[in-house]
């Protein structure tokens, strides 16, 4: 009997890696992008220990081909003053098996999508899906190529935009709108490390100022990834845009100058070197209960089944987490293809496990990220500030709690 063939919905992160992890275990994956070809898209994004630790195990003799680990947590004012500051990061390798380490969006995609093809999993860009039918023993994916792809059954990876929850959800009765724009807008880029961060260099930094929030991170000894989080009431749409060089960019260059007056010397300094400078709205849906993630041959994985905001930096990771999981419970099917018939025949019930496995830890995190954006990331008015500061000063005070803060994030999934 050949291995069942798994549709997969989604060539970000959670897709490729989703697709070895089941073609080491017997199965036949097919992979499935909207767009004609992955490209330079996004900037960056912070991988913590938790999906450090999936990554690993894709590629454990291949490691990703940029890792600058981090070494320091830092919180302050525009200004550089310090609310909160560790070392725990310089720790994660000995307490977690893996470190932290910010990564280019586009180089983890494309390591990913030549791992794919390392393992000769086909993958078919310019893939959008339109509709899926489910049949008794198999499913078809339709696109709005034209094309129909028959499997097994199909994973949905295709984040918080995901055409496969639409339809799985409206399957159930359900009409789902467009994801809700939350009010605000990343302004993001890639510079060189400045000078006058060289101290704080490998270190995650917050600035909070009012109105507005500053990220930073290393994504190589030389080069820093940043990002700017303001509110935008008229509102933005989600693609990525990234400003041409000339005017555009000199014109976003004057206004982030204007937004971050009197922030410290090296955010504006890492404004005005970025060579490229991307912007997008910041979206978010409604929670959905775990017995809406999956039908019979359909379950959704990552953004597709809990959208996060980008505030607790566990998005990526939580995907990796899923990949994890959904991968442990199916079977392996790669001593004896023979088993796939009573796979089958429990495949719900492995797909209700999963849910209700993730969906707990999951909703705790969408709602902790929601909370830190609400109470920290964009805070208006001097009363308000000077009260988030006092909590981060508070919050950061006691180690011991910060450290334990960060073992329940990090110590999982295994």
């Amino acid at each position: 009997m050949p291995p069942p063939t798994v549709l997969i919905i989604g060539c970000g992160i959670a897709g490729p890696v989703l697709a070895i992890l089941l073609k080491r275990k017997g199965y036949n994956p097919i992979v499935f992008e909207k767009v004609q070809a992955l490209g330079d898209a996004g900037a960056s994004l912070m991988i913590q220990p938790n999906g450090m630790k999936i990554l690993d195990l894709i590629t454990p003799q291949h490691p990703l081909p940029v890792i600058t680990p981090l070494q320091f947590l830092w919180h302050g004012t525009a200004s550089g003053k310090t609310l909160g500051h560790t070392c725990l990061p310089s720790t994660y390798k000995s307490r977690y098996t893996q470190p932290a380490s910010g990564i280019k969006r586009s180089v983890l995609n494309l390591h990913l999508k030549t791992t794919l093809q390392d393992h000769d999993i086909p993958l078919y860009e310019g893939y959008q899906l339109e509709n899926i039918h489910e049949y008794p023993n198999q499913i078809t994916a339709s696109f709005t190529n034209g094309k129909s792809i028959t499997g097994s059954f199909l994973i949905g990876c295709d984040g918080i935009k995901s055409s496969t929850r639409r339809i799985l959800l409206s399957k159930a009765g359900i009409a789902e709108g467009p994801p809700t724009f939350t009010g605000l807008v990343q302004v993001a880029g890639i510079s060189k490390l400045p000078d006058t961060l060289s101290e704080r260099g490998r270190s995650l930094s917050n600035w909070y100022g009012e109105g507005v929030h500053v990220v930073s991170y290393p994504i190589s000894t030389e080069d820093i990834s940043w990002a700017v989080t303001i509110p935008d009431t008229a509102g933005e749409e989600s693609t990525w845009r990234a400003a041409t060089a000339g005017e555009e960019m000199d014109d976003l260059r004057r206004k982030l100058r204007r937004m971050l007056s009197g922030f410290e010397d090296c955010v504006l300094e890492m404004v005005n070197t970025a060579d490229r400078i991307i912007s997008y709205g910041l979206f978010d849906r409604s929670e959905v209960p775990a017995e809406l993630w999956f039908s019979d041959r359909v379950v959704l994985v990552g953004d597709a089944a809990h959208p996060t905001s980008p505030h607790l930096g566990q998005g990526a990771n939580q995907a990796l987490e899923d990949c994890y999981y959904l991968s442990r419970l199916l079977p392996d099917l790669s001593m004896n293809g023979g088993e796939w018939d009573v796979v089958e025949q429990g495949l719900l019930g492995i797909f209700e496990e999963f849910a209700r496995l993730r969906q707990p830890r999951t909703s705790a995190l969408v709602k902790e990220a929601r909370r830190l954006g609400e109470q920290r990331v964009v805070v208006g008015g001097p009363e308000r500030c000077r009260e988030r500061d006092a909590g981060i000063v508070d919050a950061w005070r006691d180690e011991e709690a910060v450290a334990r803060g960060l073992d329940a994030l990090f110590r999982e999934p295994f």
